[in-house]
């Protein structure tokens, strides 16, 4: 039996978590991960709720189907990092562990065998957070930040499976009437609380952030080609004054948000022009979406510097026919072919990368893949 003033804090928090995770993070920008990220929130609460409802009535099969409930969360946090990387989320996975703990744990409830299934699934949990600490660390420390608690929270989890493990191996033989399970059941409680809230801090702050640009070619289209053709002429001539820009609107959520359809395609469509006027006519322009655009550019750097410049100030000059006062900015990754080489695939992620480093600094800027990022990436 659980403390009941813990019983309350974790149903509180459950309940404002999962509020959290569902209304600024999946509704704010619906994805596969947030809706991976809002399903264990919600298996978090509903497990919660049911082991109060437990130690209110006594009832150990539902305690015990809690806690393979509860475990089921742990696991869908893991297959949303997944998710979010891009990579197959294992949602099967999750589900098949989850139904099996659910199933195991009530029958062996008040049986000797209950003891031990339950630190079986207290380590298959502690199994998945390591996983999930291994995802994290691939992400990279572009956001070491934001993937920060609950790494530190996995970490905890790993630790408990450990001290659980070494506990049943060391712990003398429990009294009559006893699981010997009050160490576990302190930690499990204490732990849910911590872990839940650290996850939420890092599931809202990556599923804001958005999905990392996955690195894959480009469709095959007529700005490839060129692309393509001009980078293989420029390396056989040894020619350095190329580079590649990826530029775009800073916050086009939050203009979206602020605009209706029209307006906003309005806005985008003078970004568009600003951008095309703003350059010289040899570069070659590619626009991707509403408030995105690649280029490729035969500058020198003090030429390019000028140019951007000018774009930047063209695209943040307010514009009269415009509904509503909103400053309109833009962000510009810069990557030369003298610090990435001529490969344009390479070229376009690192001005990826660049532009999204400068918009996280606070947008309207630029910023250029310096010789240390390109060896990094």
């Amino acid at each position: 039996m659980i403390d009941p003033t813990i019983g309350v804090v974790l149903v509180a928090l459950a309940t404002v978590n999962t509020a959290v995770i569902i209304g600024l993070g999946f509704f704010r920008r619906p994805s596969r991960a947030s809706a991976i990220w809002s399903f264990a929130f919600t298996l978090a609460m509903v497990a919660s709720y049911g082991w109060v409802a437990a130690d209110a009535t006594g009832s150990t099969a539902l305690r015990s189907g809690c806690a393979g409930v509860l475990l089921g969360a742990t696991l869908f946090v893991w297959a949303g990092v997944r998710a979010w990387r891009g990579k197959r989320p294992f949602v099967e996975v999750a589900a098949g562990v989850t139904v099996l703990s659910c199933i195991v744990l009530p029958l062996a409830a008040g049986d000797d065998a209950f003891g031990p299934a339950f630190r079986v699934v207290f380590f298959v949990g502690a199994v998945f957070a390591a996983l999930t600490l291994a995802e994290l660390v691939k992400i990279g420390p572009r956001l070491r930040h934001e993937t920060m608690p609950l790494a530190l929270a996995s970490s905890g989890f790993i630790l408990f499976g450990a001290l659980s493990t070494i506990d049943a191996f060391t712990q003398a033989a429990p009294p009559a009437g006893s699981d010997g399970l009050d160490l576990i059941r302190n930690l499990n409680s204490m732990g849910s609380i911590v872990y839940g809230a650290a996850a939420l801090i890092t599931v809202l702050l990556l599923t804001r952030e958005g999905a990392p640009i996955v690195r894959t070619a480009m469709t095959p289209s007529p700005f490839r080609a060129v692309a393509e053709d001009r980078l293989r002429r420029a390396e056989a001539l040894g020619d350095k004054w190329w580079c590649l820009l990826d530029i775009r609107l800073d916050d086009p959520v939050d203009l979206r948000e602020a605009f209706s359809a029209t307006d906003f395609a309005r806005v985008a469509d003078r970004f568009a022009r600003d951008v095309r006027s703003a350059l010289p006519a040899d570069a070659d322009i590619l626009g991707q979406d509403d408030g995105r655009m690649t280029v490729l550019l035969p500058r020198p750097e003090g030429a390019v510097r000028q140019l951007l410049s000018r774009l930047l100030d063209r695209v943040a000059t307010p514009d009269p026919a415009q509904p509503i006062a909103v400053r309109v900015s833009a962000s510009i990754g810069w990557a030369g072919v003298d610090v990435v080489g001529y490969d344009l695939d390479d070229l376009l992620a690192a001005a990826r990368l660049a532009s999204t480093q400068a918009q996280r600094s606070g947008g309207d800027r630029w910023e250029r893949v310096s010789v240390e990022q390109a060896s990094r990436d």
